[in-house]
């Protein structure tokens, strides 16, 4: 059973669409001659992954082959206006014809219509929707034998493309866009389609930051982040005035009724809690700092000693 093919470019979005295609755009059960169309030119291919892309005018032409000599006619359907009836062309078995295209914007179909007779498709121009152009083709079909055409559908967009430049206060932040890793600050990102995208920034120890960034066709769209340290928070309550120390360096001094919170980086930390009252011991601990989390240190005096304690 012979089928035509979809064209390369527009096979993924086809894919999608194939379950709303009406029967008589699709290729054909038991048709006479195998179809295959390709666009003219490669899609873009832009790192976040999109697929059938193209930069204005769009492809610019359909490469068109047939296994046996017939007439092809490709119409297209474009996101705004009526449809266009291209002027039909004559292949022979296996060789390869150019048809142009015309220049279109934003979302475009194209059904490829491969007919072993004339198949004049007339009453398709100016179709508004996918099912006009159906209707057009079915009724031309219908004086034709059973199996003498088939379509191939070429699916794609044409959009403008901007540049993404971003930069933060580290000169190696990763960078993603659209959950794809594309480099590290300070990075110029091309060929982005217009549109939102999703970049994160981050880096080992900093928290990541992540933005909505609309992308500008045709120039540069420029986003600097400020990354900042993961951390969590050491507080430390003493009834008595007491000077504090972390890894032996001074760190501040916790009032009576009012404490100290301090923001570490997390990890465990030599702590020295000094009082200002000498007849008090100073008390040494080791306390484990954990990302966006509270560490509390609780200190007081009871019967005449001093102590800290981690509740």
């Amino acid at each position: 059973m012979k089928r035509g093919v979809v064209g390369a470019a527009g096979l993924a979005l086809a894919g999608l669409l194939s379950g709303c295609v009406p029967a008589p755009l699709r290729a054909q059960p038991g048709a006479q001659l195998r179809l295959t169309v390709t666009p003219g030119t490669r899609a873009a291919q832009p790192v976040t992954g999109e697929e059938a892309l193209y930069r204005a005018p769009g492809p610019g032409s359909l490469r068109v082959v047939t296994d046996r000599a017939a007439f092809v006619t490709s119409v297209v359907l474009p996101a705004q206006g009526g449809a266009l009836v291209l002027p039909t062309v004559q292949t022979r078995p296996g060789e390869v014809v150019s048809a142009p295209l015309p220049a279109t914007q934003g979302f475009t179909q194209v059904f490829t219509v491969a007919s072993v007779q004339p198949m004049p498709l007339d009453g398709a121009a100016g179709a508004r929707s996918v099912s006009d152009v159906s209707r057009a083709v079915e009724g031309a079909a219908r004086a034709l034998p059973a199996g003498s055409y088939t379509v191939g559908t070429t699916v794609y967009r044409v959009v403008r493309f901007g540049t993404l430049d971003v930069t933060s206060n580290f000169g190696d932040a990763l960078v993603r866009v659209n959950g794809v890793r594309v480099g590290t600050t300070p990075l110029s990102v091309p060929d982005l389609p217009e549109g939102q995208v999703s970049v994160e920034v981050s880096r080992a120890g900093y928290k990541t930051v992540t933005q909505r960034v609309n992308i500008a066709g045709d120039s540069v769209n420029r986003v600097d982040v400020t990354l900042r340290p993961v951390t969590g928070t050491l507080s430390v309550r003493s009834d008595v005035l007491a000077d504090l120390f972390i890894e032996r360096r001074p760190s501040g001094t916790a009032q009576p009724g009012v404490g100290l919170d301090l923001a570490l980086r997390p990890g465990v930390v030599a702590l020295n809690v000094v009082p200002r009252d000498r007849r008090l011991a100073a008390q040494n601990l080791l306390v484990r700092i954990t990302a966006d989390r509270v560490s509390p240190v609780i200190c007081a005096v009871q019967g005449g000693t001093y102590t800290c304690t981690l509740p």
